[in-house]
């Protein structure tokens, strides 16, 4: 039961950093296209998300399904969200990453 509390709590900090960095504002111009760090970057929180979330829940079925959905709910936000800072964009290819993540973090 430690170990599931401390997780959650993981999760939350890792959803607090997530929502940090997506409101980071970038100059008109600048982080357009293919980028390593940024692939690395969502790949990598999504995995800390997935995994905190996945470790916070029961192993049941139904939680780790209602996990998955949570999880890619909280990446559709977080895209959704870029598309109102300035010289962010809400981009497809990132959420497929961020869920490729939050698969690998489940499995992990």
């Amino acid at each position: 039961l430690a170990y599931q509390k401390f997780s959650l709590f993981s999760a939350f900090i890792v959803a607090i950093i997530i929502f940090y960095v997506s409101s980071l504002q970038f100059p008109a111009g600048t982080g357009k296209g293919f980028s390593f760090f940024s692939l690395a970057y969502h790949f990598g929180i999504f995995f800390l998300l997935g995994f905190f979330i996945f470790l916070g829940l029961k192993f049941d079925r139904k939680f780790v399904f209602l996990a998955f959905i949570i999880c890619l709910l909280y990446a559709s936000l977080d895209e959704l969200h870029q598309y109102f800072v300035p010289g962010r964009s809400c981009n497809l290819p990132d959420f497929g990453i961020d869920s490729i993540g939050i698969l690998a973090g489940f499995f992990f």
